[in-house]
């Protein structure tokens, strides 16, 4: 893998500016030599890297060949995506029950910790990190590198469609209220996990992860639908 002078994988530092900087909205076209002057590095490994996400489906291909684009999501992609989102994550967290480390945890408790100050501040990008470090983390405390491969691409397309793209479509976010009713219930429920995996309960586990995906996909799914009917 490519990197920069700084070490970095040119690959990370794409994905980062694509679904994590909120710079580009959903159906934009990626431009090659844009990105490769935004990152200050050369056109050919850019290049190399929008393949690799093409082919991993993180970006489509546009038409007749014209470069490759972010998704649109309709309700029903959304759908299918967390459908395969929720088989992963409870395979994480059912083999972290039963593989998980002391650093692995403490790894979790922290992200938990930090993410407790920020309960309030809905839609901050610190917020949005820290859930999407949780999500890392109990895939790395798999350790089972297939499982984690597969699912940390599913965490950053999910942390695009979840945090990024409702604004960019236009779509309100939740009263205040709401917002920190919801935050304080994402925090419990990495909580529950967390305390599930310490105590190697591998069924149970599994258990709150999928029932945790079920949960968050129909709130997001209703909210693209109700979207898309008041456009």
């Amino acid at each position: 893998m490519s990197k920069d002078l700084s070490g970095e994988s040119i690959y990370d530092r794409v994905v980062r500016h694509i679904f994590f900087s909120g710079e580009l909205p959903p159906g934009s076209k990626v431009v090659e030599k844009v990105l490769a002057d935004q990152l200050g590095v050369s056109r050919i490994p850019i290049r190399e890297t929008l393949g690799k996400l093409a082919g991993q489906g993180l970006l489509v291909d546009g038409l007749n060949g014209q470069g490759v684009r972010l998704r649109r999501y309709t309700a029903e992609e959304t759908r299918q995506l967390y459908e395969l989102r929720e088989l992963l994550e409870g395979g994480a967290a059912r083999a972290a029950a039963r593989a998980a480390n002391d650093a692995d945890i403490t790894r979790m408790e922290m992200i938990c910790n930090q993410s407790e100050s920020e309960i309030g501040d809905y839609g901050s990008q610190r917020w949005a990190d820290l859930d999407h470090a949780f999500h890392a983390a109990l895939a790395d405390a798999s350790h089972n590198d297939r499982i984690a491969r597969l699912l940390k691409l599913m965490l950053t397309e999910c942390h695009y469609l979840f945090y990024l793209y409702p604004s960019a479509v236009g779509r309100p976010t939740p009263a205040h209220e709401d917002a920190v009713q919801r935050m304080q219930s994402i925090l419990n429920d990495h909580r529950v996990l967390l305390q599930l995996i310490c105590a190697g309960d591998a069924d149970g586990a599994e258990r709150k992860a999928r029932e945790d995906m079920r949960v968050s996909s129909a709130r997001f799914t209703q909210a693209l639908i109700a979207s898309d009917l008041h456009r």
